[in-house]
Formats: C-alpha cells, structure tokens, sequence
C-alpha cells in the first residue's frame, strides 16, 4: 500500500464484481474462496479464479486480500493449507481472519502471509488491537461503532494498519456477537450465514434495522484519523454497485490529495445513494455513539438504481513505455518499462533486407502500441530502425507480445513465494477425542446473574461459585464480603473505557474474571493479574488450535455454543466451563432499543425492556448504562442440565447457570434442584417450567 496515501478498498462477490472494482480505481480488493467466508451467500470464487485476479490486480499495481473470516471446525481447519498454498505462493496481499486458531494455524504455515484481523472480532481498543499485534497481525479491522477520536487513538498506541467501513451496510449487533441468526434458524453469522434477523419487525416497527452507511462527507476527518484503508462493503452486491460506490470515493479521495479544497457535489452524493440504500443513509458511529436517527424504523426496505454498469466505463490499465531496435542482422530487441520495472527481451526475430517498401520508426511504432485485450495502454513508445529493413506486421506483432510477456512475468515473479517457506502442519483433528482424564470428574456448578436480587439468591443456593457483571459487583461488593463464596466478575462485554477496566482490576480482589473481548485479556496481562481467567462464549474457541491458544496462556475457556453434541465429543472440551442454562445473548449492541423506541433513560445499571417479533416471541433487552451498552437475549433459555450421557462423554470442568430476567426464588429452585439430583448421582432432570431450547446440541450450525 501507498504509505503516503488511504488505500480504497472494494468488494468482489465474484469476477465480474472484482473488474467493476478494478476499472473503478481500487487499490485493493477484498473476496472470498467458496468456503471460509463472512459472505458465504455470494458466488465467490475457485482457487483458479482467485490466482487470475492476483495477477491482474499485482500487473495493474493493486492488492488483492482474502477473507477467511469465519469460525472454522477443527477438519476445516485441517484444510486451510490447501485452500491457501496456491494463492500464497501466487503473491496473495494477506488474509482476513477472525478466528484465533486460524491466525495461530496460519503463522505456523505461512509465516510471511500478512494478517488482517476482521471486523468480526470486534476491536475495541488499543488494548485489544496491541493483542492481535503480538499474534502477529499487521492490520485491524476494528468494530464499526468507533468514533474518529477512538480510532485515531488506537492507530497511534498500536501502530498497526487501520481500516474502517465508509460505505455499506450496518449491523445491529456488534460483528462476531451476535448469535440472533444463528439461534432463530440455525444460521450463524460466525459462518458467513447470517439471515439478518434485524431486518424483521419487533413490536410492528423496524429498531434494530440500521440505515446505510455513507462518508463521502468525512474523507478528510477519516485521512486526519489515520485510517490506513477505506473498505466498501458490498460483497453481496452487484457489479454496477461495486462500479459506481467505487468510482466516487476513487475520484473525492484523489480530489482531496490534490488539495482541490474538499466539497461533495450534491449529485454525486444522490448518486451514491441511489445505487443501493436501506431507509436513508447515515454517517455511521464515526461522530455519535448511537442514535434513533441512524435507524429506518418505519421499513427495512431499498431503493436501488438499475444494474446495469455505466456506458462511460474505462478499463483498468497499467501504462508503460516501449523502445523497440530493429537493427540490420541482429536480433530484434524490445524493452517494456512501467510501475518502477523494466524488462528487455533479445528476441529470435532478424529483419530482412527491404525489396520494395522499407519499414519506418513510425510504422513499426504503429504496430507495437497495439494493447488491445491487455492490460496495459502504451504511454510513450520510440523504435530505432536502420534503413532499408523490413519486417512483416505479424512478426512486428510477435516483438510486442514477447516484450510485454516478458514485462509481465517479470512483474508477477516479484510477488511469488518460494514453495519453500510453507510449512504443512500436523493436521488438528484425528476424529478421536484426546482430551484427558479429569481427576474430579463432578464439575463446580457456577451461577451468572444480573440483579441484586438473583445475586442474594445465588448466594445462598449451595453453588460453587457466583458470576456478577462489574456493575454490580460495586454495588454489591459489601454483601459479597461476607460470603465464603468464590465471586467472579464478568467484565463488560464491549470495553470502550479502559481506564475503567483497569482501576477495577487494581482496586478489587476478586477470584477472577469473565473476559468477552481482547481488550480484558491485554489488560489483565498488561495487570499481571494472578487470579482465573475465563474466556467467555463470545471468545470463541471454536477449534482446537483456538483452545490451546488461550490454554497456553493460562485462559479457561468457555464451550462453543454453537456446535452439536457429535462436534463437541470430537473436539473434546476438557478443563472448560460448559452453559447448562440461561437465556444466552443474542445481540450486543451500541444502539438502543429503548432510546430508539422512546428516548434515552439512563440509570446507574441500567434498565429492562421487552421487544416481539412477528411470530410472538418475547426477547429480553437488558440496557446496561453504564456502559450504554444493549445486551439482547433469547426469547427462550438453553437447558442442557439433564444431558447426563453427554456430560460423562464430554466431563467439563465447571457448568455455568446464566440468570437474566428469571425471579429470585426461580434461581434458588433451579439451583437446588440440580445440585439435589446431582449429589443423589440420579438423574440430574432439571428443566425450565415453560419452552426451553436445547441450542445448537442437536442441530448445529451451517
């Protein structure tokens, strides 16, 4: 990338899309292999496809980037490396990643592959972007809800490569938490599958459905940030979109580097939403935390222009130069030079001697500066002829194809890889569980709760160990000091202060934390905490290779909740903490549903609402305040205490209640009753009194 100038950065749902984005003017694209990517929906592309888009986009002195920005399954993960050995050794730009055991896996194997880390895994600060840097990440996509003063301060203290969405679709939820699409029909966003369940109605109205984003206002707030890349998104979209969105950045981005004065043509700005649009646009959370305003409310619907691509298109081309000698029995010698390269080819070709019409500079200029049907437009061209020569077009044609061959391997050969460098690592997945005998094999029983009254309630139930959000715990914390009981605090599951975070940690002595993002870890490190460490549901340790990450640095994990039970005994989860109960989280996000629905009222821990979709479901909103954080769960819980044959199967090390909207006598009944079947080594067959799921045990995920 131009150090000196933003990248833009286009989507590609497919080739088509990926010249749209080159004729435009990208610096780089962004696509995805038919597996492994957030947009699993789109056409995508082969391994064939992608090696003829590197060579295009590196001849014409762009990027190509590919996503594999999902969670991956241990024998997926088993097949990274043939997926990825043709395009690395191809010169691939880098890769976009989400799960820690991809990164980890792709260190091992291709260890000079730069790593962009996704929007999916939802950075949230310098703390969390200096995380990713020691795993050897180069580049941070972070969170869409940042604000330019966040953004530029975690470009500055991480040093990393930012690059944020200008263009495109929002989501509610914060990317890589949210479980909404996964959970309601099995599809999960973590898989590239998401069926945008925010796009439905809840109480007749649309509040979780956001505008489009739209910066073309910002170009300059955003270079002043220190943002390293523009990314569009669209991988979805089609090829006039990726055209036109593409076309107008491209021309206010080098309007601004030639110091033109900045200012958005009004009809360029309709044009930008006319191509496709949800309810209006917006500028995003770039200079407002949330807003109602950033919501269509009234409908989810588009307005779209027409698909076809503009007439006035110009194909993408590299310029260069020719000199061409033509000298009386010599070989003729063609040189190429463009993008900083030169290539000089002696060809076989001799001229012959002349009987009737000599060839001329001219003519032979005529004929080498035809490009046609390549990519690359001549930009100066001289030949030297001696007199008396001839040559026939065909042959003169043959020196202009050998030349720019020739300029073209040598172009493509500075971005391959030796073969050599990579590195197949043992696969990951035997199809046996490994895992270990566990020495205690009857699992501590902790209890998450939210209010003070479950907490007094899950006090006195005869569980190991109590789990309060950070909030309450400082609410609570002279009860708690009168309890022989382990408490443990879930820490926020966003972090957006984090001088909060650490004068918590240093001014509490707690048995240990709940972390749900990269930000807590640094901390806790950066802390020299001492105490346990779990890693919450949304830190995913999908695979093994995630697992021993965080194992390897002292960090307990939390079982997936989105495999099956056949997925689970294969990967084997011993020394984790399993979800037996609770109405899982949904959706975190930085808008809200109350404010959205009748203005902000914020209060020290927040408050409660209900929302119902279509179908009469009852999902809960907690609206934490205190970290203007909204936390959207199930409309039902997950109960999975009664899995008695998978428990001896699987043996976690600890099994977590997780209470939301439930009655405090409701935690002391469950609570007991668990404990009661499970010291009595009967059948443990505690189970809501209404609907419950069974999640992802059965079914699991696409």
């Amino acid at each position: 990338m131009n150090n000196e100038h933003v990248e833009l950065l286009s989507p590609a749902g497919d080739y088509k899309c990926f010249e749209a984005a080159m004729d435009a003017g990208a610096d780089a694209v962004y696509l995805g292999l038919t597996r492994f990517s957030a947009r699993a929906k789109a056409s995508n592309f082969t391994v064939e496809e992608l090696n003829k888009a590197i060579d295009k986009a590196h001849i014409l002195g762009r990027k190509i980037y590919l996503t594999v920005n999902t969670l991956l399954r241990d024998d997926e993960l088993d097949n990274l490396y043939y997926m990825l050995y043709q395009p690395y050794i191809n010169g691939l730009d880098g890769v976009i990643v989400q799960d820690t055991g991809v990164i980890t896996k792709i260190k091992e194997m291709f260890i000079d592959l730069p790593i962009h880390v996704s929007t999916q895994a939802a950075v949230t600060g310098s703390s969390g972007a200096l995380y990713l840097k020691e795993l050897g990440a180069v580049r941070i996509v972070p969170a869409r809800e940042l604000s330019l003063d966040e953004i530029s301060r975690m470009k500055k203290l991480s040093g990393l490569e930012i690059e944020c969405f200008i263009h495109g679709s929002l989501c509610y939820s914060y990317s890589g938490k949210c479980l909404m699409s996964s959970f309601i029909g099995g599809r999960s966003g973590n898989r590239g599958r998401c069926a945008q369940p925010c796009r439905l109605p809840y109480d007749n109205t649309y509040p979780l459905s956001l505008k489009d984003l739209c910066t073309i206002d910002l170009i300059p707030d955003l270079i002043g940030a220190g943002v390293s890349s523009f990314k569009i998104e669209g991988r979805l979209k089609s090829s006039s979109y990726v055209y036109g969105v593409t076309s107008i950045y491209r021309k206010y981005i080098d309007s601004y580097y030639r110091g033109d004065g900045y200012h958005v043509d009004p009809q360029d700005r309709t044009k930008l939403v006319s191509y496709y649009t949800r309810g209006g646009n917006c500028s995003g959370y770039y200079r407002t935390y949330n807003s109602r305003d950033m919501i269509t409310i009234d409908s989810p619907s588009y307005q779209t222009s027409t698909d076809e691509s503009p007439e006035d298109t110009v194909k993408a081309s590299t310029a260069i130069n020719i000199k061409c000698s033509i000298k009386k029995d010599k070989n003729s010698v063609i040189t190429v030079s463009g993008n900083g390269y030169s290539a000089e080819t002696v060809t076989d070709i001799v001229p012959q001697i002349s009987l009737k019409h000599p060839l001329s500079a001219d003519e032979a200029c005529a004929s080498l500066c035809k490009t046609g049907g390549t990519p690359f437009v001549v930009k100066a061209i001289t030949a030297e002829v001696d007199e008396g020569l001839f040559l026939p077009k065909r042959k003169l044609n043959e020196i202009r194809r050998l030349g720019l061959d020739a300029f073209t391997a040598g172009i493509l050969s500075g971005y391959k890889r030796d073969p050599a460098k990579c590195f197949d690592t043992k696969p990951i997945s035997s199809g046996q569980n490994t895992q270990h005998e566990d020495k205690n094999p009857v699992p501590d029983v902790r209890v998450f709760v939210l209010n003070a009254d479950q907490a007094r309630a899950a006090g006195s139930s005869g569980a190991d160990a109590l789990i309060v959000p950070m909030s309450l715990y400082s609410s609570l914390s002279a009860e708690f000091s009168h309890t022989a009981k382990k408490i443990y605090v879930s820490l926020p599951y966003v972090i957006r202060n984090e001088k909060r975070i650490r004068d918590f940690i240093r001014d509490h002595d707690v048995a240990g934390y709940y972390v749900s993002n990269f930000e807590a870890l640094y901390i806790l490190k950066e802390l020299s905490f001492n105490g346990e460490i779990v890693a919450d549901m949304h830190m995913y340790a999908y695979n093994k290779k995630a697992y021993e990450h965080f194992r390897d640095r002292g960090i307990r994990t939390t079982v997936p909740v989105e495999l099956n039970r056949h997925e689970l005994i294969r990967r084997g989860i011993f020394g984790e903490e399993m979800i037996i109960y609770g109405k899982l989280p949904m959706m975190i996000s930085a808008n809200c549903v109350y404010n959205t629905k009748t203005g902000c009222r914020s209060v020290r821990g927040g408050h409660d609402l209900y929302i119902t979709d279509r179908k009469s479901e009852r999902f809960f909103v907690h609206c934490d305040c205190d970290e203007c954080t909204n936390v959207i769960y199930n409309s039902v819980p997950l109960s999975a205490a009664d899995e008695d044959s998978l428990f001896a199967r699987l043996r976690p090390s600890s099994v977590r209640f997780m209470f939301t909207d439930e009655r405090d006598d409701m935690v002391s009944d469950m609570i007991g009753s668990y404990l009661s079947g499970r010291n009595s080594n009967g059948s443990i067959n505690t189970k809501p009194s209404g609907r419950y799921t069974k999640g992802h045990l059965n079914r699991g995920v696409e």
